[in-house]
């Protein structure tokens, strides 16, 4: 859990706060997901010492090299989102893992849709 203190010097883990979803092969945040930037931010001024890890992933369609790429470009939005709102890329970790970590396994655009998203994790700042 989030602000519970680890043993000395450990890294703090990480919590779910929310995922961005994405369009088909498409990076750009979407404008339904608009609301969750301004959540995002208002949580981070809300909460000084918190960082925020942003990780992207893709669904299983496209070569990995493609995916790993695609989900790269997706955290660089929402980073872009999140610093063009006030956030200070000093509090930003980002990772990519294209379609490695999959929520989902059935072959349906349901499925898929869970997918292709942007996790977001927070911490207390290490």
């Amino acid at each position: 859990m989030a602000g519970v203190p680890g043993p000395a010097g450990a890294p703090q883990a990480w919590t779910t706060f929310t995922d961005f979803l994405f369009d088909f092969d498409k990076s750009a945040v979407h404008p339904s997901e608009n609301p969750k930037v301004d959540k995002l931010v208002q949580y981070m001024k809300e909460n000084p010492n918190i960082e925020i890890g942003l990780d992207g992933y893709t669904d299983p369609r496209g070569t990995p090299p493609y995916n790993m790429k695609l989900s790269e470009r997706r955290v660089d939005a929402v980073k872009s989102a999140l610093m063009g709102a006030g956030v200070p890329p000093s509090r930003i970790r980002t990772g990519a893992f294209g379609e490695t970590r999959p929520k989902c396994t059935q072959a349906t655009e349901t499925c898929w849709q869970e997918d292709r998203r942007v996790e977001v994790l927070v911490r207390p700042g290490q």
